[in-house]
């Protein structure tokens, strides 16, 4: 038995309270993840949302050093090559060679990282779950990295804030719509309802925020929409997300 099937309630089948009549049932949702673990869709998670080949304010000394060598290696090689003939036991093809690798070692991070985290690639990893019964079988912190996906399709720069005191706040985005805006992930089974919404709405303001969003698979209660209304808070149900999957698979 797997970690997520130990925390699932012993008869799959049961239902809890303040559930939506389009909430998929337990056992739907464990055949999801057993699904997903076989298609590797869960190991991508891991990878979490893009990042780039090397952290802000960190030096790739080991490309840098390498690359240093080889701009100096690989010129003095044809020098010796073409202009003196020595060493004798060098062939003509590995200045070539040399010049090549250099290129690699240039060139070669750069492509990597834009195949790593090119739009592509993103987009790709985040629409493989369509499904509500795959949304609600990803773990939490799983669930987050997929919502970090999709802000960042949607033109937004992206940070979990994992394991500091957060307030509840899982996600730190900044794009179109936010300078600094926050996002509260609820992989959730449930109604969520109008106190949640004026939680998130004070740690907005405590955190001087631009925008909140609350992006849960579960619903949203008439309530707690119509509280929002008027503020800088978007309220994405389970419904909504099955829609962004989709509109990400036909771009």
């Amino acid at each position: 038995m797997t970690a997520f099937e130990a925390s699932l309630p012993t008869d799959p089948s049961i239902r809890g309270t303040g559930e939506p009549e389009w909430m998929p049932s337990l056992a739907e949702t464990t055949r999801a993840r057993r699904q997903m673990e076989r298609a590797g869709i869960v190991r991508s998670m891991a990878r979490g949302v893009s990042q780039p080949l090397v952290p802000d304010g960190e030096a790739p000394w080991p490309w840098l050093i390498a690359a240093a060598v080889w701009v100096l290696v690989w010129p003095g090689l044809i020098a010796f090559r073409l202009v003196q003939g020595r060493p004798a036991w060098l062939p003509w093809w590995v200045p070539l060679l040399a010049a090549l690798v250099n290129l690699a070692l240039l060139v070669g991070p750069v492509l990597y990282s834009q195949h790593i985290g090119g739009d592509d690639d993103l987009r790709q990893r985040f629409t493989r779950i369509q499904t509500l019964p795959q949304m609600l079988a990803l773990e939490p912190s799983e669930f987050e990295v997929w919502t970090g996906m999709l802000f960042q399709l949607l033109g937004y720069q992206v940070k979990n804030t994992q394991d500091v005191a957060d307030h509840g706040i899982d996600l730190i985005v900044s794009g179109p719509e936010a300078r600094y805006g926050l996002v509260q992930c609820k992989r959730y089974r449930g109604t969520v309802g109008e106190p949640t919404i004026r939680d998130l709405y004070g740690t907005l303001i405590h955190e001087n925020g631009d925008r909140a969003w609350l992006v849960t698979t579960g619903a949203i209660s008439r309530q707690a929409r119509d509280w929002a209304l008027g503020k800088p808070i978007d309220l994405w149900d389970g419904l909504r997300l099955i829609e962004f999957s989709k509109q990400m698979r036909r771009q």
